[in-house]
């Protein structure tokens, strides 16, 4: 169930703030989005760390804080505007100054400069959005499918194995209360050092920084990573918990380039939230087939060669990307089929 609803809110976020502000405001929009979010998972998991400490060994309590958090945001969505629908789709792609003369001020949207889902040549163009494969298909889209893939894929195990490392367990099995505050410990500093990753890469990409070396810099945060766990195995649960830093650090970039990047590949061809749901989907069966294999790793081979493991395929996403992925931060809404383009007669192209 929790991956279910959990899956919904990234690709539904992004698609509600393109649908809102369009494509132009939707990097600074987005990039706060995502801040804000980053900040209430530190708030939660504080809370649930000290409530799962302080009510030990009932530690299941701590349920109720992710529970009650829930509970926030469900009302919280009720207050949302739904914005232009089709926009929320990637559509509508050139600028109002740029359409048909025909086109009244009546017709544009003052908060974003985009025309109005209600008008004539909204509504053609969404009955020519590009078809599934001219997405699915293009090397942009293959390259981030792979590259979100295997870094989550080599990512997702490290947490566990590190919280393992650090926690460990009483003699009969169950979780040491110590390992409650370290684990919450070890999420916070992520998150904080996300907020920090997020905030920074915002102020990047308005002074013109590229899409490619933001989210090179957060992959190469990952083998560093492991290697650094590896290393200081046995140094301490602080020289432990530092790393988490690095991860902090690579969820952050690749978290705040993630809708940047579908929104320059799928602007314009009305297929935004399909691949928003698709990269998605590819990242969540790399973060499962990571825990699943690196926790039979850990069982069979122990934590050192579970974490050789990921050390070894986070350099695939590294070459994968930095090979074939081109920049993408001019090429938003071009060279799209059904891009709206000025015309006479105002009929589209």
């Amino acid at each position: 169930i929790e991956g279910i609803s959990s899956s919904f809110i990234g690709p539904c976020v992004a698609a509600l703030t393109l649908a809102q502000f369009g494509p132009a405001r939707f990097d600074d929009v987005m990039a706060g989005n995502i801040l804000w979010g980053h900040l209430g998972s530190i708030a939660s998991a504080l809370l649930a760390g000290l409530t799962g400490y302080y009510l030990y060994p009932d530690i299941k309590y701590c349920f109720l804080v992710i529970g009650f958090s829930a509970l926030c945001a469900v009302g919280g969505v009720q207050l949302l505007e739904e914005g232009d629908a089709l926009m929320g789709r990637g559509l509508q792609t050139q600028a109002a100054g740029t359409l048909d003369t025909s086109v009244v001020a009546e017709d544009i949207d003052s908060n974003t400069g985009y025309l109005n889902a209600d008008q004539s040549i909204a509504v053609e163009a969404e009955k020519n959005v590009a078809s599934y494969w001219s997405v699915f298909g293009d090397r942009k889209t293959i390259v981030l499918c792979f590259t979100g893939f295997f870094f989550h894929f080599a990512n997702a195990n490290v947490l566990l194995v590190l919280g393992e490392l650090m926690g460990g367990d009483n003699e009969d099995g169950s979780v040491k209360r110590s390992a409650i505050p370290l684990i919450a410990s070890a999420i916070v500093l992520a998150q904080f050092t996300m907020s920090g990753a997020t905030f920074a890469g915002d102020i990047a990409t308005k002074r013109g920084s590229g899409r490619k070396p933001l989210f090179l810099a957060g992959l190469i945060t990952l083998p560093i990573r492991c290697a650094l766990i590896i290393l200081w195995k046995d140094s301490g649960d602080a020289f432990l918990l530092s790393t988490q830093i690095l991860d902090g650090l690579g969820g952050g970039f690749f978290g705040l380039l993630h809708p940047y990047l579908v929104n320059d590949i799928a602007f314009g061809s009305g297929r935004f939230n399909v691949l928003m749901g698709l990269t998605a989907s590819c990242f969540g069966l790399g973060g499962t087939l990571s825990n699943l294999l690196g926790q039979i790793a850990v069982e069979h081979l122990g934590h050192v060669a579970s974490l050789t493991g990921s050390l070894v395929l986070s350099f695939i996403p590294i070459a994968l990307f930095w090979k074939f992925m081109p920049e993408t931060r001019d090429e938003r809404g071009r060279n799209r089929s059904i891009e709206i383009k000025a015309v006479e007669g105002g009929e589209l192209a």
